[in-house]
């Protein structure tokens, strides 16, 4: 078994505070950096200080809407200005923040608001529509109470009669800080999808370990010096953990609302992206319209290849001047292991890295014991990051100790994975397709 730790003060700190405290302390300590937001329709660019003062008034509307510690608050909006601040205002308010993916309808967005009683939800006035249709049936959604409306979204519409007109919310006035929440409080509910080795569940994290995730990863060095280009935002763990890590570290980023290569490549030269964080695919088509624009990658040197990973793309990368890696995660723990950019080639094309400090790693056969460096077994993990547990399954109505926590008494997560540790306690995903799940590992890797 590998233990890495990380000093206990500095895990201390991290534990003990909450996303509210870290939202604040951003706003102080980077308020000038510049966030962008790439639309379809538009450009925004924003500093950090300027969406905590909307988040703030935001925030200051839930209070007045009676949304406080606690309610889960749902937001199906694209990679915008209204999106980041949605997010903030939510955990800034102590409420549970629950991202839906994009690509859902009505109906499923109407299932995933019933199983969490869900008493907001924040999304296009052209799906609000739908949404109101359904809380307003019969057999409709009883814990949902407003349903805020963003104007300005595509495709076009007007606020329905009965839905609540975002701009409203964003004119109240600040209320003073106050404690809202506790670590241990849930502050974000994640949907992961279905695989060939798990159901699909909606995974708890606590402000605590979303607190853990959010410091992963910074840019070394001063932050200023970087701009990072972000995956699209789909209401996944990858989206959401961009906007929130933007907000919370000062990393100056540049948002897509949707995944146009050519754009992207000509946001890179635009303004000076150092690092990224793309599916392989995202990174093989922005490779590949770099190269055919005759321009090529600029100054982007890294790239965090998110989920599966593949030595041809590494290579591909690797020719362009850009150093790809991989790293292991699952929603219930986000960022369990990471490669880097000074690795060998040959390790960057492995899924895989180095276990992050605090996070333990134990390898263990079908017995459930542990088996000797470089044998392969189950993946088993725990750390900091490791989440809370999962939202009751049943149909039955959530009762106010409807959350509980899965997995051994000594918080060991079994993963589903294969893998094997090597000596220097480098984590290394077996490639080996097991009937139960695809190769190459979770297609839900989203660290």
């Amino acid at each position: 078994m590998s233990r890495q730790s990380i000093p206990a003060d500095v895990l201390g700190a991290r534990l003990a505070s909450s996303s509210p405290v870290g939202l604040r302390v951003a706003a102080l300590e980077h308020g000038h950096a510049r966030l962008v937001f790439h639309g379809a329709a538009s450009v925004a660019e924003v500093t950090v200080a300027e969406l905590h003062r909307r988040a703030d008034s935001v925030a200051a509307g839930f209070a007045a809407l009676g949304v406080g510690r606690g309610d889960v608050v749902a937001v199906q909006l694209p990679h915008r200005v209204e999106e980041a601040v949605a997010h903030a205002a939510v955990l800034l308010r102590g409420a549970v923040l629950m991202p839906l993916d994009l690509a859902w309808d009505a109906g499923e967005v109407a299932r995933a608001l019933r199983r969490s009683r869900a008493v907001a939800l924040i999304t296009s006035a052209w799906r609000s529509h739908d949404v109101l249709r359904v809380r307003n049936a019969a057999d409709g959604l009883p814990h949902l109470r407003h349903v805020v409306a963003v104007t300005g979204t595509w495709p076009m519409a007007g606020v329905p009669a009965d839905g609540l007109e975002w701009e409203t919310l964003e004119r109240f006035r600040p209320l003073p800080p106050e404690a809202t929440a506790r670590p241990d409080d849930v502050a974000l509910l994640l949907h992961a999808p279905a695989t060939r080795a798990t159901p699909s569940r909606a995974v708890l994290h606590t402000h605590a370990s979303l607190s853990a995730e959010l410091a992963t990863m910074p840019p070394a060095g001063d932050v200023r010096r970087h701009v990072h280009l972000a995956p699209p935002g789909s209401g996944d763990l990858a989206g959401t953990t961009a906007l929130l890590r933007a907000l919370v570290t000062g990393l100056p980023t540049v948002f897509l609302e949707r995944w146009d290569a050519h754009a992207a490549v000509e946001l890179v030269h635009r303004h000076r992206v150092t690092s990224a964080a793309l599916s392989r695919f995202h990174l093989a088509g922005l490779l590949d319209a770099a190269a055919r624009s005759g321009d090529g990658s600029a100054g982007m040197a890294e790239c965090h290849v998110l989920g599966a990973i593949t030595p041809a793309v590494v290579e591909q990368a690797e020719r362009a001047g850009v150093a790809a890696y991989g790293g292991y995660g699952r929603v219930e723990h986000p960022t369990i292991a990471v490669g880097s950019p000074r690795d060998p080639l040959c390790l960057r094309g492995a899924e895989g890295g180095r276990l992050l400090p605090g996070s333990e790693v134990r390898i263990v056969d079908s017995t459930g014991r542990d088996v000797p460096p470089g044998q392969e077994g189950r993946i088993l993990s725990r750390g900091p990051e490791l989440f809370l547990g999962y939202l009751e399954q049943s149909g039955e109505p959530l009762t106010a100790d409807g959350w509980f926590a899965r997995g051994t008494a000594d918080r060991w997560f079994a993963t589903g994975d294969h893998g094997a540790l090597d000596t220097e306690g480098r984590l290394c995903l077996s490639r080996v397709a097991r009937p139960e799940e695809p190769a190459g590992g979770m297609t839900e890797q989203s660290t």
